[in-house]
Formats: C-alpha cells, structure tokens, sequence
C-alpha cells in the first residue's frame, strides 16, 4: 500500500524532510551526453538506483517530461504524430496517448514500488497542464501556444486521462510543476485544472503544486494538498513546501533556512560539485 504523502512529509520534526530534484545534476554525473536512461526499465533502474542512493533521498520522484523528451527526440514516429494540427491542444493529446511512453513509465513506477514503497512515497512530478499544453506544442510546431481557460481546462481533462493510466500503481502524488514564464495570475484559475485533482482524490494520491516564483500571493484551491514556493515569496509562507535552492546555492548562499512545519523542496544545480553536495544535504540531515 501507498504511503500517505502528506502525512510522510510532514514527520521530519525538527529535521524537516527534503524533497530534492536531482534529475539533472545525476544525469549529468552518471550518465554521458546525451545518454539516455529512458530506453527500457531495466536501464532507467539502474541509473535511479544510483541517482537516489547518491543524494539519499526522502522522496522517490519520477519526471514525466523528461521521459517525453527523450521519447520526442528518439522515437521517429513521434513528432509526426504530434505536429500540424490546428488545435492548440493536439499535440499535447497526441504526446499523452502514446503508447510506448506510457507503458514505459507504468513499468518504471512499478519497479520503483517494488524496491522503495514500503520506505518512501513514489511521486509522479510533471508539468501543470497550462505549462505541458505550451511544452508539446512548442516541441511538435516550434512556435509557442497562447493558452486561455479553454485550451488549458481541455489540457487538464488530458492529463487526467493520462493519470487513469497508472490507477493501479502504487503512487503516493503528484506534483504540478508551474513554469516561471507562465505562472497563474491568481488562485482561481488553479481551479482550471480540476479534472486533474478530481482524479488524484479518486485514487488516493495526494496532489500538489510547484510555483516557482517571487511574486505569487494568492490562495489555492483546497483540492491542492500542498504547494511548493520560494522561502522569499509571500505564497512560501503558507506553504507545506519551503524552496530553499537559493538559500543553498544562489545569490542568497549562506542566508539561515527558514523554520518550517512541512518540509524543505531543493534542486541541485547541475554543475555542483559533488563533495559540496554532499555536505549541504549531510548538514540539512542533521
């Protein structure tokens, strides 16, 4: 059985648990350029193995649109199935309908289960469906979408559909990425995404939302679990989730770490050095 993601997030104590997105800095680490770790199960395995163990992770995360990536620029049949349509949502729903990405990932999550569930939630991290509506289309047109309520609310329904696709893994959430280019002007229109969460209560899986951001200041929907925002903006004092990645290994390195009731979310610059990582992540741990 899942664990519950909320309630695991939340057990830190004094030593708030860290959500750590290391995808880019283990890619770049263990594999060579351009390698890709996606080709079949038994390959990614072997590279998440490695990558969680590396950075000892509290949160098992699996990144959805860096799986489509490597499926868009190595799967022939790909762009073809997705490009020229009129519909600003076509290509998306083409992306999400494929069926080898898809089977690929059900097959991950459910080795990820066998080796991590009983010890640690599995997270299925993808971008929100306003930011994976632009990403498919920017990726099978070239040009970028203009998203409004219509296309964005179509969007989530796909999104959804793609998540009853993994009904019967053990999943513990979802995290909805927002991208810093095309961030919400306000908490209603969070609300777009509704069949995304509708799904997410059905199955028992907690959902949130990334918003990385400064300038964000609003309420969310009380569908959303929790939220992740930046220490500094005015949305990170409400949130479970505290981005702490500058406070780290940016322009305000060296700054104390807020105090927090839910848990500290980092990424791990791609070019850090890994002696530095580790002492930041041993020191964080206590």
């Amino acid at each position: 059985m899942a664990l519950d993601l909320v309630s695991y997030l939340a057990a830190g104590g004094e030593t708030p648990r860290l959500w750590i997105n290391f995808n880019d800095y283990t890619k770049k680490l263990l594999l060579g350029k351009d390698e890709n770790p996606w080709t079949n199960p038994a390959a990614y395995m072997s590279f998440y193995r490695q990558a969680h163990g590396l950075v000892k992770a509290e949160v098992v995360v699996i990144d959805v649109w860096d799986l489509f990536q490597h499926w868009i620029r190595e799967d022939a049949e790909a762009l073809p199935a997705m490009a020229g349509k009129r519909r600003v949502t076509a290509a998306l729903k083409a992306m999400l309908e494929a069926y080898a990405p898809r089977e690929l990932l059900a097959e991950v999550i459910t080795a990820l289960a066998n080796n991590y569930s009983s010890s640690a939630p599995l997270v299925m991290v993808l971008p929100s469906p306003r930011a994976l509506l632009v990403k498919a289309h920017q990726a099978a047109n070239g040009e970028t979408a203009e998203p409004d309520e219509m296309s964005i609310d179509t969007a989530a329904m796909y999104v959804a559909d793609f998540l009853r696709y993994f009904s019967e893994t053990e999943l513990s959430g979802v995290l909805l990425v927002e991208d810093p280019e095309l961030m919400p002007a306000s908490g209603a229109e969070l609300a777009w995404y509704q069949p995304v969460y509708n799904v997410a209560k059905h199955y028992r899986w907690s959902v949130g939302l990334y918003l990385p951001t400064e300038d964000a200041d609003f309420d969310v929907p009380a569908d959303l679990a929790f939220t992740i925002a930046p220490a500094t903006s005015p949305l990170g004092a409400k949130s479970k989730g505290v981005e702490v990645t500058d406070l780290l290994w940016g322009d305000q390195a060296g700054q104390s770490l807020p105090s927090v009731e839910g848990f500290y979310y980092l990424t791990i610059p791609p070019d850090a050095k890994p002696e530095l990582v580790l002492d930041t992540l041993s020191s964080l741990k206590g």
